[in-house]
C-alpha cells in the first residue's frame, strides 16, 4: 500500500489530524533542505534516508511544498523501475555458492546468524557477497522495526510517479556498480562487520542513533555513525571511500546539468552524503554551485498547489 506522503484526503482528514498530533514529537523535526543556485537557475536538494519508520509521515510542509513546486524529481536510483532492478541483479549474479565465497570462520558465523534469524541461506546462493551483505542488512533492520519500504527516498519516488511527475535518476544502475566494485577481501570484511555489529548489538544502536539524528537534522551525528559503521581499518575505509567520496564528483556533475535547465528540480539524496569529509555539498560548490541551507519554517515557493491526484483503485 502506498505510504501517505500527500496530505490525507478529506474523507479521512479528521482522523489524520488526530493521529498527526499524537506523532508530532516523533516526526522529522528539522528536515535537511538546501537551495542550489547557478546562472539564475535554482533547485531544491533534500537529504533523505534510505530506511524509515511509519511515524516519519506525513512529511513536513517545508519539504512537501518544494516537492509540489518541482516539475522534475531526481533520486539516486529509481528502484521501482524494472531496468534498474534487472541491472543490479545482473551485477550481483554469480555461479559460486556462499561456501565458495566465504572463508570457513565467516561461514560458520553466518550459519549461526541464519539459524537464529530463521533465514534459509540457500536463498542467498548465486549472489555475490556485496548483495548478500545488503540482503542481510535489510533483513536485520526490518527485524529492528526499520524498513526500506518506509525509506524517504523510496516514498518520494513512489509519490512522484503517483502524481505523474517526471522522475530522473542521478546514478541509476551505476549506484549498484559502486557497491559491486568491492573485491573479495573487502566483501568478506563487510560480512565480518555485519556479523560483529549484530553479535555486539551495535547495529541496533547505530540505526537508533541515525534515526534520532535524522529527526533532529543533526548531520554531523549521522556522519559520525557512518564512519563508525565502516571501522578504522584499511578495508573498511576503502569501502567508505568508494561508497561515498568517489561517487560525489559524478553526482555533482549530474546535478549541475539539472541547473542548466529551466525545469524546477527536487533532488533527493541520502543525508549521509551531505556531511563529513569530501561530501556532496563540497563537490557541488567546486562546480560553482551556490549551496544555501533552507530553514524548515522558511516560506514555501510562491506557486499554487497541484490538483489532488485521483485515487487509484
Amino acid at each position: 500500500m502506498k505510504r501517505d506522503f500527500l496530505p490525507i484526503r478529506s474523507s479521512i482528514a479528521a482522523a489524520f489530524v488526530a493521529v498527526a498530533a499524537s506523532l508530532a514529537s516523533a516526526q522529522v523535526q528539522k528536515p535537511m533542505l538546501w537551495e542550489l543556485s547557478k546562472n539564475g537557475n535554482t533547485a531544491t536538494l533534500f537529504g533523505s534516508l534510505h530506511v524509515g519508520k511509519p511515524d516519519f509521515y506525513p512529511i513536513s510542509s517545508a519539504v512537501r511544498s518544494r516537492f509540489d513546486a518541482a516539475k522534475v524529481i531526481a533520486v539516486e536510483a529509481d528502484v521501482t523501475k524494472d531496468n534498474t532492478r534487472i541491472a543490479c541483479n545482473k551485477l550481483a549474479a554469480t555461479n559460486q555458492k556462499l561456501a565458495q565465497l566465504l572463508p570457513e570462520e565467516e561461514l560458520v558465523q553466518l550459519t549461526r546468524y541464519a539459524q537464529a534469524s530463521g533465514l534459509d541461506l540457500k536463498v542467498l546462493d548465486g549472489r555475490k557477497l556485496w548483495m548478500v551483505n545488503l540482503i542481510l542488512t535489510v533483513t536485520e533492520l526490518k527485524q529492528l522495526g526499520v524498513d526500506f519500504e518506509d525509506g524517504i527516498d523510496l516514498v518520494v519516488t513512489r509519490e512522484a510517479h503517483y502524481l505523474k511527475k517526471r522522475v530522473v535518476e542521478i546514478e541509476g544502475p551505476k549506484q549498484c556498480e559502486s557497491l559491486a566494485a568491492a573485491d573479495g577481501p573487502e566483501a568478506v570484511a563487510g560480512m565480518n562487520r555485519f556479523l560483529t555489529s549484530v553479535r555486539e548489538n551495535k547495529m541496533e544502536r547505530r540505526i537508533s542513533d541515525i534515526i534520532a539524528a535524522y529527526r533532529l537534522g543533526d548531520g554531523d551525528a549521522i556522519a559520525k555513525v557512518s564512519m563508525e559503521e565502516f571501522g578504522a581499518d584499511a578495508l573498511g575505509q576503502r569501502s567508505r571511500k568508494r561508497i561515498f567520496d568517489d561517487r560525489h564528483p559524478s553526482m555533482a556533475e549530474t546535478i549541475d546539468g539539472y541547473l542548466a535547465t529551466k525545469d524546477t528540480h527536487f533532488i533527493a539524496v541520502g543525508a549521509g552524503h551531505m556531511f563529513g569529509t569530501n561530501n556532496l555539498l563540497q563537490a557541488l560548490e567546486k562546480r560553482g554551485i551556490k549551496v544555501t541551507p533552507i530553514k524548515a519554517d522558511a516560506a514555501a515557493p510562491s506557486v499554487p498547489p497541484p490538483e489532488p491526484a485521483a485515487e487509484k483503485k
